[in-house]
């Protein structure tokens, strides 16, 4: 049962958003339409933003009996103390139907965590999805990739944690996520290996930014990025923190497999 103080947070954090949260163009309405549509729409719907409220497993259960949660299509979740029960009980929760965008950042969580998410049967609508700051691994991404109720996915942080080359190997493998729009990447520790499988990969079709920053990477990388006809789409190519020349970035400018990007994000010299 949710006590009468956790209930008021839950409540005091939801936000009334339009109804395409999704875009990220979104604006929050006016107070004005925000109560009215409150009082008198059934479309109305919300942000919960619950970052950093010390959110325990117990509480993840609690907050999921409030009314307004059935049309919460935004939840964000970062840095709380869930863990990966916590993502369990999320995942299967009838009441998240309608989410569009799942923040669950800096939360300490594991494989497990995608495991659970990969079985939800209730994230068919999820576009963006936030797990930066964790500890997800391959074998996470095997069941990320695999899980056909996320085939909707647009948007997929996965910044700082431990996905290495055996990660990307498998993003670039047999996956669902074919609808991907947007991929982060940075501080993943890929090296060479790791982007050599991406560059590969025929699952990036769809892909219009890709984060590659803080890898270590150097001109072999710009060379691979060059040679690759896996992203002929992307708008926007982050090489930021890395070991890339001028020579390697003059390279990528005049490169026909990446004529569509025209934003390339790379450290400044003088």
């Amino acid at each position: 049962m949710i006590s009468p103080l956790f209930e008021s947070l839950v409540k005091n954090s939801l936000t009334v958003l339009t109804d395409e949260p999704d875009d990220a163009t979104a604006m929050v309405w006016s107070e004005a339409e925000a109560n009215a549509a409150i009082e008198n729409s059934e479309r109305a719907i919300y942000k919960l933003d619950l970052v950093d409220k010390e959110i325990l497993a117990e509480d993840v259960e609690a907050f999921l009996t409030c009314d307004e949660i059935r049309k919460v299509k935004e939840l964000w979740l970062d840095k709380n103390e869930f863990g990966d029960a916590g993502v369990e009980t999320l995942a299967q929760a009838a009441q998240l139907e309608k989410l569009v965008v799942l923040s669950l950042a800096h939360n300490k969580l594991t494989n497990h965590s995608l495991q659970s998410l990969a079985v939800s049967p209730f994230l068919d609508h999820l576009r963006k999805l936030f797990l930066q700051g964790n500890r997800i691994g391959d074998e996470g991404l095997k069941a990320l990739t695999g899980a056909t109720v996320l085939t909707n996915l647009q948007m997929l942080y996965l910044n700082l944690n431990p996905i290495g080359p055996a990660g990307a190997r498998v993003l670039a493998g047999k996956s669902q996520l074919q609808s991907l729009q947007e991929l982060y990447l940075q501080k993943t520790g890929l090296e060479l290996e790791g982007l050599q499988a991406l560059c590969e990969s025929s699952n990036f079709r769809e892909l219009t930014l890709l984060s590659l920053a803080g890898n270590g990477l150097d001109d072999g990388a710009a060379d691979l990025l060059c040679r690759s006809k896996a992203f002929p789409r992307l708008i926007t190519l982050d090489l930021y923190h890395n070991r890339i020349s001028d020579h390697a970035v003059d390279q990528l400018r005049s490169s026909p497999n990446l004529k569509s990007v025209r934003a390339f994000q790379v450290d400044w010299r003088r």
